[in-house]
């Protein structure tokens, strides 16, 4: 029996394959995305705040979830609830948006509001 060799054989395959080794190279990483980065002249820079959301054209529309509204309406009724009646007058007038002077102060400020929360005025 030492000179019967058994040989295991599928199907669809009569012939045995033969394992190749593949030679291995550690160019993925080093050369991969970050080729052009490791000059000096365009190094990779970190961001300060990661938990910020990356910055976005001027062009694009912010859309935001009923509760995001919710709360993006409530900072702006308490920025615009903290600033003075001279101040808010200041801003629309910023703005392009002139009132008058005989306007009552909760009107002017519903207008700045208004205009804040639409996005037509970006008030610091």
């Amino acid at each position: 029996m030492s000179g019967v060799k058994i040989q295991k054989v599928d199907h669809s395959d009569p012939t045995p394959q033969i394992a190749r080794s593949r030679h291995k190279s550690m160019r993925t990483y080093p050369r991969g995305i970050m080729k052009g980065t490791r000059s000096k002249k365009d190094p990779i820079v970190g961001v300060r705040d990661p938990a910020k959301p990356p910055p976005y054209r001027k062009g694009t529309l912010k859309i935001l979830t009923e509760k995001g509204a919710a709360l993006r309406r409530k900072t702006i009724k308490q920025k615009v609830k903290s600033m003075t009646d001279v101040k808010v007058r200041d801003q629309l007038r910023k703005s392009g948006l002139s009132v008058d002077s005989k306007t009552p102060p909760h009107i002017v400020r519903e207008i700045l509001e208004g205009g804040m929360e639409s996005g037509m005025i970006v008030a610091k």
